[in-house]
């Protein structure tokens, strides 16, 4: 089965699990939640929050356009815990905060409670938009997971080298899945 990723626009969709919010003050989990990259998501960590560990996320861009395979690895000495999104930001051309949409989908599901242990991973799909007349060029792409400071997103291209000009993608708004221990199925949006 291949796996297509959603990426020819992910320039920074990657990495802080969140946990699931409605607006309607229930505590049920919604199919899709909407939010600005900006805004803050919930978060769950495993122990302390005052502790950073290192994290390396990366979006590699599939043969579709717009999708992409965000991938997060513990690059620190202890375990973390994550569950749901990652937590992406993006900057514009000039280094400016860009107001791109994020819809958090529960693609392929319920994200799992994941332990990472040092060197272990947790895999997202990222689906990206481009629409020209609302579209964002992009600079930098953050990614943060719960209880680490948000992390640079290394945009890996289809021919498995660093993408040398990310700022050649545009991109109106941004779709993420769930976090999950394996790659199987991430990035199957509807």
């Amino acid at each position: 089965m291949r796996v297509t990723i959603l990426a020819a626009g992910l320039v920074a969709v990657l990495a802080a699990c969140g946990t699931t919010a409605t607006g309607s003050g229930d505590q049920s989990t919604p199919s899709s939640t909407t939010a600005s990259s900006t805004a803050a998501s919930g978060t769950t960590a495993s122990s302390q929050d005052s502790v950073q560990p290192a994290v390396k996320v990366e979006i590699t861009l599939q043969g579709k356009p717009g999708l992409g395979l965000l991938t997060a690895t513990n690059a620190g000495s202890t375990p973390i815990t994550v569950q749901g999104w990652p937590k992406l930001a993006f900057t514009n051309a000039a280094g400016e905060p860009a107001a791109i949409p994020v819809e958090q989908k529960l693609v392929p599901g319920e994200g799992p409670s994941i332990t990472l242990e040092p060197g272990r991973t947790a895999f997202a799909g990222v689906k990206m938009e481009m629409d020209d007349s609302k579209s964002f060029a992009l600079n930098e792409i953050t990614a943060q997971l719960p209880g680490s400071a948000p992390a640079k997103v290394t945009l890996i291209g289809t021919d498995g080298r660093p993408v040398a000009d990310p700022g050649k993608l545009k991109v109106s708004e941004v779709k993420v899945g769930t976090l999950q221990p394996a790659a199987q199925g991430v990035t199957v949006f509807d």
